[in-house]
């Protein structure tokens, strides 16, 4: 299989879905003294219309100024949304010494049983990072389980910092996710976690990053249908002076597949930096053809966001005898530094958000970009700023998704954008 990136600049009609679009704040985070502080991560929704995600701070127990974090779910009732804090990391109550984790960054995995696991980026052993699995109550009113299933940071061969990107399982229960830190050259690692019996996992280190094959995955991974994982690292591939930070390179996209037992990487694709894009910070997602989409945080076509910090939407199609791909680039006033993917409708239909200048929610549609919403467009920012590090949700004719700031508490929302 051989991929192939091409560039294709967007023309972009900002406000011409305003009109068909409406904004609404679900919920203000930061509601009372126990509520979780900065959403991230994106969102789960259950059949009845939950919503479940992390907050980076806030919860009941953590010591700190800002909290140590939560797990959440959101429920309606006649109109009005509440908040239900399932889980307040860091039960010691000192944020130095949290064995349960602190800090959740990532969205929220669900089993089909009900559990919820995800990272923390700070406690454990070490104070880098946990894997957690956060379990239903037995009887209806009871307290939510967590298990520390991995602690990061006992040396090379394990990984340091979980990234931002949530997990993902396969078919057998075997969860995958990337440490942006460590392995044989300190530049992250791919791992596997296979259930052992009795809640135990065992803990495989299934690619150790050196820089040429990359550096610095900061999303997870994909899992296509035949077990094949796919992700971008933010550094990494040939030395590039047009890249300013780290390994030497500017990002690339991989693939790993099993063979015999043994996982191999394949580079798929190396970003060349400047109006070609580079820092590839993001999750990769498939359409239904199979094609792969993501976002470079740096560079691009446009380039005039001081500095250069531009970004954009890149996708890459598999080839079979011919095929093209295209890359869109943000210049500062239709958005920028894209942080959390782009959500593929379709092969032409896409939806994602960028951070730039308080952060949008864009819509993609063939060649065309739209800005649905432009966030702090209300005083004070009553209506959210910062989407962060989760890209949006669709369900039914609408968008839903958080940002960590902004908000009647300045503590962050949930949102709506029904089109």
């Amino acid at each position: 299989m051989r991929l192939q990136l091409a560039s294709l600049v967007l023309a972009c009609l900002c406000g011409a879905a305003f009109a068909q679009s409406t904004y609404t704040v679900l919920y203000n985070f930061g509601a009372y003294s126990s509520d979780g502080l900065s959403p991230s991560g994106g969102l789960l929704t259950d059949a009845a219309g939950n919503f479940y995600g992390i907050t980076i701070g806030g919860g009941a127990f953590c010591q700190s100024i800002y909290g140590c974090g939560t797990v959440y779910e959101l429920s309606s009732s006649g109109g009005a949304w509440t908040d239900t804090v399932l889980y307040s990391f860091c039960s010691t109550g000192n944020p130095d010494t949290c064995p349960d984790g602190s800090y959740p960054i990532a969205g929220l995995l669900a089993d089909k049983a009900g559990n919820f696991y995800g990272t923390t980026t700070g406690g454990g052993s070490s104070n880098q990072g946990v894997v957690f699995r956060l379990s239903p109550p037995q009887q209806s009113g009871g307290a939510w389980t967590q298990t520390v299933l991995w602690t990061f940071g006992s040396g090379k061969n394990n990984g340091t910092f979980p990234s931002y990107g949530k997990l993902n399982m396969d078919n057998a229960g075997n969860i995958y996710g990337t440490t942006s830190g460590g392995g044989n050259k300190n530049l992250g690692i791919v791992y596997e976690l296979s259930p052992a019996g009795n809640s135990t996992y065992t803990f495989s280190v299934l690619h150790s990053f050196s820089g040429p094959d990359g550096g610095g995955p900061e999303y997870g991974v994909a899992i296509d249908g035949s077990g094949n994982l796919y992700g971008t690292t933010e550094v990494g591939g040939p030395s590039n002076p047009a890249c300013t930070f780290g390994a030497g390179g500017c990002g690339v996209v991989y693939e790993l597949s099993q063979t015999g037992g043994k996982w191999k990487e394949t580079v798929l694709y190396r970003f060349k930096g400047g109006s070609s894009g580079w820092a590839p910070v993001s999750p990769i997602y498939f359409d239904q053809a199979g094609n792969l989409y993501g976002t470079f945080s740096n560079g691009g076509q446009l380039g005039n966001c001081p500095p250069a910090y531009c970004g954009g939407v890149f996708k890459l199609v598999r080839e079979a005898g011919g095929g093209k791909a295209y890359t869109f680039s943000f210049d500062g006033q239709n958005g920028g530094t894209p942080l959390g993917g782009v959500l593929p409708v379709s092969d032409s239909l896409s939806f994602g958000t960028s951070t730039a200048q308080r952060g949008n929610i864009f819509q993609i549609l063939g060649k065309t970009e739209t800005v649905l919403y432009t966030f702090c467009s209300q005083p004070g920012c009553t209506d959210g700023w910062s989407p962060g590090y989760g890209t949006v949700m669709r369900r039914g004719n609408a968008l839903y998704g958080v940002a960590m700031k902004g908000g009647v508490n300045n503590d962050g929302v949930l949102y709506s954008l029904t089109q």
